[in-house]
């Protein structure tokens, strides 16, 4: 049995159909062999411990007929605590859509329920209805903000969901100079590397590139661990000092002058970051 949100906008359910639903809820309960069904003496409290059931199975089970059947019992109660919620507002909201807008969050958010108890799932509903009729109310007064605004004002007011363009453009123009900045490091280090001898080479592609270890590689060369690490530390230093050495002759230091500094641009300023690191 199918039960679209469609299906239940109505106040109330005739008594056979409502029947044949009940009948329809315990039918899915036995197949999913859902046992622990409260059944108090009390009928309100039998009908609520129905729902919470069904909810409790289809936060377990994700089966939309289960959910179906839950909008079909619980839709004209539901209906109900909306327009009675909304009686007090003169008619501003349509409880059809507040109706289907609490339906789609119960779908949504079902690992947020907790079946504690037999009317568990009646409080935790009438807190997703009053959310949703807290959300019209919110969209209504953002709505009449803005049709009571003169256009001068609605033109000052920016936009908060788009930057700057000067923001942008300088985040632009730093992701540019930081890849140029890098690309310079590279050649950089390229050039010191390849002022290394053969067999330093060799050993810091070992550890540095394929990740092989001291022992290993100590093995292969016929020398001591303690050896190799020097001649791997040896190598980093002069691949350190020739790099900074060429950084320092291709980014020039900054010159003092008395007259105010005008703002450097951004590649100047990232070149001048690295020449200190490596300095």
């Amino acid at each position: 049995m199918t039960c679209s949100p469609s299906q239940i906008a109505g106040p109330t359910a005739l008594p056979d159909a409502r029947e044949r639903i009940r009948s329809r809820a315990h039918q899915l309960l036995e197949r999913h062999q859902v046992d622990a069904v409260w059944r108090p003496a009390d009928e309100a409290q039998q009908d609520a411990g129905l729902a919470t059931a069904l909810m409790d199975l289809f936060r377990r089970s994700a089966d939309t007929e289960v959910f179906d059947c839950l909008v079909a019992w619980v839709g004209p109660q539901l209906h109900a605590r909306i327009r009675s919620r909304l009686r007090g507002l003169g008619g501003m909201f349509d409880a059809q859509e507040i109706l289907q807008d609490t339906i789609v969050n119960i779908y949504r958010y079902p690992d947020r329920f907790l079946a504690s108890r037999p009317g568990a799932f009646a409080a935790w509903s009438s807190t997703i209805v009053d959310n949703a009729i807290r959300r019209q109310l919110r969209r209504s007064r953002q709505g009449l903000d803005v049709a009571l605004s003169a256009p001068e004002v609605l033109q000052e007011q920016a936009d908060r969901a788009v930057r700057e363009p000067s923001l942008a453009a300088q985040d632009t123009e730093e992701c540019a100079a930081t890849a140029s900045a890098f690309a310079l490091l590279l050649q950089c280090y390229l050039q010191a590397y390849q002022s290394l001898s053969e067999r330093e080479r060799f050993v810091l592609q070992m550890v540095e590139v394929r990740q092989m270890r001291y022992a290993e590689l100590a093995l292969v060369l016929g020398i001591r661990p303690e050896a190799l690490k020097m001649v791997v530390f040896r190598a980093r230093k002069r691949i350190f000092d020739r790099t900074a050495e060429l950084v320092g002759t291709v980014v020039p230091p900054p010159v003092v002058a008395m007259a105010p500094a005008r703002p450097r641009s951004s590649a100047a300023v990232v070149g001048r970051q690295l020449g200190l690191a490596l300095a």
